[in-house]
């Protein structure tokens, strides 16, 4: 069973979120700090690796149509780095069609949600990576 929406049900875990627009980075990292989540930001997979390559995270949410790495190619550096292949890779994305989700799911990506997310959806999601629940 995922835990309640309400509250900080995840302090202490960190998400690192990749978006290339500002306005969505701050929509989620809003709806992740109320749920008692750190989280970073970047730009695009280019600045994500940099980003991890300084700081522990719990999880990176990922946008997948970004200039310079986008997520597709993100999700497969980090599944494919020994040091960060550990971390769970949400892909959070308006690209609804099974093709884009297929192929994220394909490169090592936990999970895939559709833009914009839901507070329970991203609930039900967070319970999945990090408590292993379904």
């Amino acid at each position: 069973m995922a835990q309640q929406i309400d509250g900080k049900v995840w302090q202490g875990k960190s998400v690192l979120v990749v978006d290339d627009y500002q306005a969505v980075r701050k929509t989620i990292k809003e709806l992740f700090a109320s749920m008692g989540l750190d989280v970073s930001e970047a730009v695009n997979g280019v600045e994500a690796l940099e980003v991890l390559n300084g700081k522990r995270v719990d999880l990176v949410i990922s946008d997948l149509v970004m200039a310079e790495m986008d997520g597709f190619e993100l999700t497969e550096t980090l599944k494919n780095n020994p040091k960060l292949r550990g971390i769970p890779v949400v892909i959070l994305s308006t690209h609804a069609d099974y093709k884009y989700i297929f192929k994220a799911l394909r490169l090592g990506a936990d999970d895939y949600l559709i833009k914009p997310p839901t507070a329970e959806m991203v609930n039900i999601v967070l319970a999945r990576i990090f408590n292993r629940e379904w």
